[in-house]
């Protein structure tokens, strides 16, 4: 059974019922719903109601992305488990992929594509081609929301997200980075398919850059990499992003700071296994 976990502050209403109507069409009706309402539990759970799914309601009166995470993580009864955003849905079929893929491959984590079919676009720039392990450089480019895990084969205390990043948290975002690196480095595999297995609206590259998103690369390459690696990786961001960031020199040694001030978060606060 996959669990999906859903953060939400119950202010999308239209958002929360497409994809609550995109669940109930899945082909592979093996799976459980778990809900992580910070606000407007009673929307939610009116919302909810009308479903026919399995679901739970886990209400919390703290905000933030991870943390929600990290809540609905300690409610799945799953085998499986996707991070879902309030805001996206999921083609009918996406839940039988990703049954597919772990009955017929060893990999602990598998990520897919996010396509955003008002625009007909894909999220992002994917590869064409199928990994078996997905390069540690490319573990940048992954968003949570096409990420499944293997619970039953992954040690419980890599199934966290660092609460000090992620929308809410003091690092607006880098939390599925970290997840990512953790379990990589953990020894576990991480795959790619070059399929579609969910869908979201495009971000457009404003709200990429904007001046807080930079400044956060520096708390999350501190987090993962030692001196002098993290200030070469995020110059190397800013050189390449530097034409679309808006006052680029005052934003980069901000994020240089925070390279220095946030070593206490390195990867989820667990040592790696051996």
């Amino acid at each position: 059974m996959l669990s999906i976990i859903i953060p939400t502050l119950g202010t999308r209403e239209q958002e929360l019922s497409r994809l609550f109507e995109s669940l109930e069409k899945q082909t592979s009706t093996k799976f459980e719903v778990i809900v992580v309402s910070q606000d407007k539990h009673e929307v939610v759970a009116d919302l909810l109601g009308e479903r026919a799914f399995a679901y739970k309601q886990v209400q919390l009166n703290k905000r933030g992305l991870s943390y929600a995470r990290n809540e609905g993580i300690k409610a799945i009864s799953g085998q499986y488990v996707t991070f879902s955003d309030d805001d996206c849905w999921y083609p009918n079929d996406a839940f039988e992929k990703v049954e597919d893929f772990f009955n017929q491959n060893k990999a602990q984590v598998v990520c897919y594509q996010i396509f955003d079919p008002t625009t007909n676009q894909s999220y992002k720039s994917y590869p064409t081609e199928k990994a078996d392990h997905v390069r540690t450089r490319d573990l940048f480019r992954k968003s949570s929301i096409e990420m499944f895990v293997d619970v039953q084969a992954v040690d419980r205390q890599y199934l966290c997200f660092n609460e000090s990043f992620g929308l809410g948290a003091k690092h607006p975002s880098g939390e599925e980075n970290i997840f990512l690196f953790s379990l990589q480095r953990a020894g576990y595999t991480i795959s790619y398919i070059p399929e579609v297995i969910v869908y979201h609206l495009k971000p457009t590259q404003a709200s990429r850059l904007d001046e807080r998103t930079m400044v956060s690369k520096g708390a999350l390459f501190g987090a993962l990499y030692s001196k002098p690696v993290d200030i070469i990786l995020l110059t190397a961001l800013f050189a390449k992003k530097i034409r679309h960031v808006k006052r680029p020199i005052h934003t980069y040694a901000k994020a240089v700071a925070l390279t220095f001030s946030e070593k206490e978060v390195k990867v989820n606060g667990v040592k790696e296994r051996t």
